[in-house]
């Protein structure tokens, strides 16, 4: 009877310590989709970047001519973001409100990618004033300091000039 307990219960134990089968593999597939034209301004985007600035503004007067929607609003404001003008900025900004207040199913889709180029534009306006104020101060401490070694250089002909000097 011994036996027979002490065998089954090395049994149980056997079964215990295998392994359990594999599990099978699950395989997910991640759907990826872009938006409408996404895509084609993001390439787009990147061939303007190889533009000279005059082939900017030649791209910029097509652009003008033509008639569209939130796509030609997209594209006038990412020419408009690489002039590096102040001012572009601010019309590039302008172009890209225009998409983000429409309501029309392809300036929904433009949507993310204008909010991202409106942020990155007011960063670059941010920038160009902050650099501009460095330059302003740059150029009167500049003038202050000329100002001062005329200073100094007239008080130490004053002082060479002055009678009675231990030379």
């Amino acid at each position: 009877m011994k036996t027979k307990i002490l065998l089954l219960l090395l049994t149980l134990l056997l079964a215990a310590c295998a392994t359990p089968p594999p599990e099978a593999p699950t395989t997910t597939v991640k759907l990826v989709t872009t938006a409408g034209g996404m895509d084609d301004l993001l390439i787009y985007h990147q061939s303007l970047r190889r533009l000279s600035q005059q082939e900017l503004g030649r791209e910029l007067q097509v652009l003008n001519a033509r008639q569209g929607g939130a796509m030609l609003a997209m594209q006038k404001a990412m020419v408009l973001g690489l002039t590096h003008d102040a001012n572009d900025l601010a019309r590039a900004q302008a172009q890209l409100s225009t998409v983000l207040n429409a309501t029309d199913s392809d300036a929904v889709a433009l949507k993310p990618l204008a909010q991202l180029l409106v942020s990155n534009y007011a960063e670059m306006r941010r920038l160009s004033d902050n650099a501009e104020k460095a330059g302003q101060q740059a150029k009167e401490n500049q003038r202050r300091m000329d100002q001062l070694s005329e200073k100094l250089e007239a008080l130490k002909n004053i002082e060479r000039t002055l009678p009675g000097q231990a030379k």
